[in-house]
């Protein structure tokens, strides 16, 4: 029956073919296969562009591995295939750099598997990768710039990008009209410009501040008392310079005196203390933060409004309850709100400081005034003080009286610090239950001399008995701050 065979011819193979296993396995366990090396996958296969197609220098690879008879433990990254380097992630994000004077370059990048038993893909996986640079940008934020004067210390904020990643930038760079480009580190975003000699007149060199009161790289090219123009440039690491952003045209104001006068009072009574601090002989520079909505005040508070302060010996604030916008915060406040932590500054090192003013209807004890002014608190009561026309101020320690010359009603008495010695108390008419201290003027020590005097009413609605109000100026000027 040649050609042809039955089910049963085929019985006795069946019962051989488990003891051929058997055997056969056997011999591979005494002759074990060698060991598969990984294979190794990259995300992109290609990239295939050129000219102003090619990629940033920020760059986000992922690969993987695969094995045929274990698992991937790691890889291996190189750009030459001479040094590699070993990491158990399979994605990360590169910054190439491309060198200065270059706007382009390839890069090429392998990536090899390594498995469980160190064996390595010996084909590595392999990207081409086409780069081209991106010059940063900067971005001056004028609307924080003065807006056309600038008194001794000009501040600007600004920000800087870089498509290739923040990564590389590497300097912002300011000039200041015809001077010399200065760099300053990339993290900054922030600087207050300060002549060296702020009495000097016409071009001067100055310092950069940041907003930490770090000190930056000199700069030159101020011109004090004249028109002044701010350019900033943002460097990254290639060398690419971005576009000049430019300041409008800015008068920086020098000092003349060591006397700073500054009015804050929406009423505007600068005649007022004009003719009492020329009849005392003060010699001053004045500013009024009131002109124009306000025109003269910082955009930028703190640091700015400290460094101003840092260059008098001695600052007369007289200000009110009026409610301001800050321009860099968009908070609303008083004026003394928003300079409170560089009064605290000022006085802390021995500046003399005179204020005169009053307060809204609502300070929380949280305000920032309080342990910066020489006052504890005011009174919680219910009802007003008022001080009605030909009261008295009644002065202590030498200081003479005081007359009202309006009816001053929402009165401000308060309750002083511990460190301050009263001035003046008031004769207060007391309405709807008011209850609290009378207290209106109180004086501040530093190293035993008088330097913080203040006063919670404004001093020119006390302007009843005129001799009495030049009694007060030249006592001021020419004793309790004359040291």
């Amino acid at each position: 029956m040649t050609g042809s065979f039955s089910f049963s011819r085929l019985r006795p193979i069946g019962r051989l073919l488990p003891f051929i296993l058997l055997l056969w396995g056997c011999k591979k366990e005494d002759e074990a296969t060698p060991n598969q090396a990984p294979d190794t996958d990259i995300s992109i296969k290609s990239i295939n562009l050129s000219g102003e197609n090619r990629l940033n220098s920020l760059l986000r690879l992922r690969w993987w591995g695969t094995d045929a008879d274990g698992v991937v433990e790691g890889f291996e990254l190189s750009f030459d295939q001479q040094e590699w380097f070993y990491t158990e992630v399979q994605d990360s994000t590169f910054q190439f750099t491309i060198n200065a004077g270059s706007d382009t370059v390839d890069v090429d990048f392998w990536v090899r598997a390594i498995d469980n038993e160190g064996a390595v893909d010996p084909d590595p996986a392999y990207l081409r990768i086409p780069l081209k640079n991106t010059p940063p940008e900067i971005d001056l934020n004028k609307s924080l710039m003065p807006e056309d004067t600038a008194f001794i210390v000009t501040s600007l904020t600004w920000s800087a990008t870089d498509l290739d990643g923040i990564e590389t930038l590497e300097s912002v760079q300011l000039r200041i009209n015809d001077g010399e480009w200065v760099s300053m580190p990339r993290t900054r975003t922030f600087a207050s410009i300060v002549p060296d000699d702020p009495k000097a007149t016409g071009a001067t060199s100055a310092k950069i501040f940041y907003d930490d009161g770090t000190a930056g790289p000199d700069v030159n090219g101020l011109q004090l008392g004249a028109e002044n123009t701010i350019y900033l440039r943002a460097v990254d690491i290639a060398g690419s310079e971005s576009i000049e952003d430019t300041s409008a045209t800015i008068v920086v104001q020098g000092q003349t005196e060591d006397f700073l006068v500054i009015g804050a009072n929406a009423a505007m009574p600068n005649a007022f203390y004009k003719g009492y601090l020329d009849g005392a002989g003060a010699s001053y520079d004045f500013i009024d933060m009131m002109r124009a909505d306000g025109k003269n005040q910082p955009k930028i508070w703190t640091p700015t409004f400290g460094q101003l302060l840092n260059a008098y010996d001695q600052v007369l604030i007289y200000s009110d309850a009026s409610t301001l916008t800050n321009a860099q915060t968009n908070a609303e406040g008083t004026l003394l709100e928003f300079a409170a932590t560089s009064i605290q500054t000022f006085t802390d090192n021995g500046g003399k400081l005179m204020i005169t003013t009053s307060f809204p209807n609502e300070l929380g004890l949280s305000n920032a005034l309080f342990g910066v002014l020489p006052m504890d608190s005011l009174s919680t009561s219910e009802g007003q003080a008022r001080l009605a026309v030909d009261s008295l101020a009644v002065g202590q320690q030498g200081f003479p009286n005081l007359t009202s010359s309006a009816f001053i009603v929402g009165l401000d008495p308060i309750y002083p610090t511990s460190d301050a010695g009263v001035l003046y108390t008031a004769q207060l008419t007391k309405n709807d239950g008011w209850e609290g201290p009378d207290i209106i003027g109180v004086r501040r020590p530093s190293t035993g001399n008088t330097n913080f005097i203040f006063f919670s009413v404004e001093l020119h609605k006390l302007d009843g008995d005129q001799v009495a109000m030049a009694a007060l100026f030249d006592k001021i000027i020419k004793e309790e701050f004359n040291w």
